[in-house]
């Protein structure tokens, strides 16, 4: 299996700190760096709770920002995690204090402000490049901050720590692409195949949590048509937790995650997306046919390309007379392709001395050949197997082949199959030494008839 290609990512750490001691502070003058952010991706912060301090600034407390009161009120799901007193102050619920439930507080949360276009985030920043962002200007509060990618953070800005910080340090999303090798379900980057042959493609896809916007991209070569119909995802539902749509932009197919299945993933999950192509009429022997995958999210994130390569083969039948020493191309000779398990394999002429193997029922699809007198002839697109030739008509004074010539295609594309045919002995003809045979033996009778005649005569006489 090709190693796993890596692409930039993350997951912003997960910060909730109170303070209770002294601080400078300076409304509207705190800072949130984001180390390590992902150039493309659209980060936006959200002031989700107010702080308010002493004159001496030895105390402070939390309270609800305005915008967010359905959140943290009524039935809002904010209310699991945080506890809001008769006073209106903020603190978070005891029993939810784990990892777990601040990761689903934050999710909940950036959905929240996607559903309900809450106000205009503090500030937006797209960096053109990987490296750190800085929110400037802010003043002390607790702050939500989310990014097209689909990571999320909660931090906080208190008198005690105006310069808050967060990094990006989760695992890159992968994807893995891989074609079927052979029917004893080995899979690797490359297989062969004949035209017209299924080919079993499958993509392992590692999804990672606070997923957001993922699309698998598929591009198949023209020798490829895609399967349509066959696209399956193990413990998942089409329709309900992804789709498959045909697109203009160069690619043969992409699958859409819904994200409302992307909601779901709480830890680094690896699914596997398989689907079929048919070698078909245009694929090469020359080049591989490409099959090639790449995943994305968020608004410009993605993986490199992860590519696999069909091959198909070809070989060529030099038909001769086995007392011809230079091994001239005889003509008119008809032969049958078979597979391995004897089935006449269906060809389409392209030139006097080359065919290739039809896709399906092809129009002008033949079922034998005839050789010529001008070359050998070459038989594209098939796999590397073994076939046999079956010689179903032998030239005119030859005498058929007996047997099927074995056929075992190798890859290098350079296999000549040299068939011979004899002829059969001459027989007498009139005209030759059969009929003087013949005059020769009457001759010889009639000769040794008047011998005895005249020898009986001779013996009347004298008696």
């Amino acid at each position: 299996m090709k190693h796993v290609k890596r692409i930039v990512g993350f997951v912003l750490a997960l910060v909730m700190v109170l303070a209770l001691s002294v601080g400078a502070f300076a409304a509207g003058n705190n800072t949130i760096k984001v180390t390590g952010a992902q150039a493309g991706e659209t980060y936006r912060i959200y002031k989700m709770l107010d702080l308010s301090v002493n004159d001496d600034q030895t105390a402070f407390s939390y309270t609800v920002n305005s915008a967010w009161s359905n959140f943290f009120t009524a039935l809002g799901e904010g209310a699991k995690y945080f506890a809001i007193d008769k006073q209106g102050y903020v603190t978070w619920k005891g029993d939810a204090d784990d990892a777990a439930s601040k990761e689903a507080f934050a999710k909940a949360a950036a959905k929240f402000a996607a559903d309900n276009s809450v106000g205009e985030a503090a500030q937006a920043i797209k960096p053109e490049n990987d490296g750190d962002i800085t929110f400037t200007g802010l003043d002390s509060g607790y702050y939500l901050i989310t990014s097209t990618n689909g990571t999320l953070a909660m931090v906080d800005t208190t008198p005690t720590k105006p310069d808050a910080e967060v990094q990006e340090k989760n695992p890159d999303s992968t994807i893995d692409k891989e074609v079927q090798e052979d029917s004893n379900n080995n899979w690797g980057s490359e297989n062969s195949a004949q035209i017209g042959d299924t080919v079993h493609f499958r993509s392992t896809i590692t999804i990672k949590k606070g997923a957001k916007n993922y699309v698998m991209h598929d591009k198949m070569d023209e020798g490829l048509t895609f399967t349509q119909g066959s696209v399956t995802i193990v413990k998942l539902t089409a329709g309900k937790d992804y789709t498959v749509e045909s697109v203009s932009d160069g690619c043969t197919f992409e699958v859409h995650f819904k994200q409302s299945y992307l909601d779901t993933i709480t830890e680094d999950t690896e699914i596997v997306v398989a689907y079929d192509a048919v070698l078909n009429e245009k694929a090469k022997v020359e080049t591989p046919a490409e099959n090639k995958a790449q995943l994305t999210w968020g608004d410009s994130s993605s993986t490199v390309w992860d590519s696999t390569e069909t091959n198909t083969y070809a070989f060529s039948v030099l038909k001769f007379a086995a007392s011809d020493a230079d091994k001239s191309p005889l003509p008119d000779a008809e032969f049958q392709l078979k597979d391995a398990g004897g089935n006449v394999i269906k060809l389409v002429k392209i030139t006097e001395t080359e065919y290739r193997v039809a896709n399906g029922d092809e129009d002008g699809a033949v079922e034998s050949f005839f050789t010529v007198k001008s070359g050998k002839i070459t038989i594209k697109g098939v796999d590397l197997d073994e076939y046999t030739l079956y010689e179903k008509t032998a030239p005119a004074g030859f005498n058929q082949l007996a047997e099927e010539v074995k056929v075992m295609v190798r890859a290098d594309n350079l296999l000549t199959v040299e068939v011979a045919n004899s002829t059969g002995t001459e027989l007498p003809s009139t005209g030759g030494m059969g009929t003087t045979v013949f005059y020769i033996l009457g001759s010889v009778l009639v000769l040794g008839a008047a011998v005895v005649l005249v020898t009986r005569k001779r013996m009347k006489e004298h008696n």
